[in-house]
């Protein structure tokens, strides 16, 4: 009996070990995803910038808020970048409520985290017109709106979303002239 009970202590030993560097490896490849996603996304507004950069500035901000402010000669931008690492379709249920669907017909309810606080966010007025500006990463399947409760459109970059804006990462990036310059 105990040669059996030191085998069964060592195999959930080695287990428990293989589960927790799995855990561990997760973690780490979740937290490079997410700073790679930062990292990219700053790269790009700061490519942007015309070579005489006189009145541009990026701020990061670690607030859940916003992520960045990028701000122009004409323009004020508040960017939140939205995580999509799994390239699921977002609907847009109402501007407060962003629903996550692996396809279709996929009826669960999972929404976008802390895409309310930068729409409530009262920003005072000011010269520059002022934009809020949702930036999915990297992608998404497709980006739906619904206009009633039986209509639904695609949301282009120009489209109103309670006041903001909404594009994909892919879509800014090779059209980097949707930013007011």
């Amino acid at each position: 009996m105990p040669d059996i009970l030191k085998i069964i202590l060592i195999i959930t030993g080695v287990l428990l070990i293989i589960l927790v560097a799995f855990v561990l490896t997760m973690s780490f490849i979740n937290k490079n995803k997410i700073k790679k996603m930062y990292s990219d996304v700053e790269d790009m507004i700061k490519h942007s910038i015309p070579e005489n950069n006189e009145g541009y500035n990026i701020i990061r901000n670690n607030e859940k808020t916003y992520d960045y402010q990028f701000i122009t000669p004409k323009c004020d931008y508040y960017i939140k970048v939205i995580p999509n690492f799994g390239n699921e379709e977002i609907c847009i249920n109402n501007p407060l409520k962003w629903q996550l669907r692996k396809s279709f017909n996929d009826e669960t309810m999972r929404f976008v985290p802390d895409v309310e606080p930068l729409l409530r966010l009262d920003i005072p007025s000011s010269e520059k017109a002022i934009k809020k500006l949702y930036v999915i990463y990297p992608n998404t399947k497709s980006l739906l709106k619904y206009i009633n409760e039986c209509e639904m459109i695609f949301v282009q970059p120009t489209t109103d979303v309670g006041g903001s804006n909404v594009v994909t990462y892919i879509n800014l990036k090779e059209h980097i002239d949707l930013l007011e310059l």
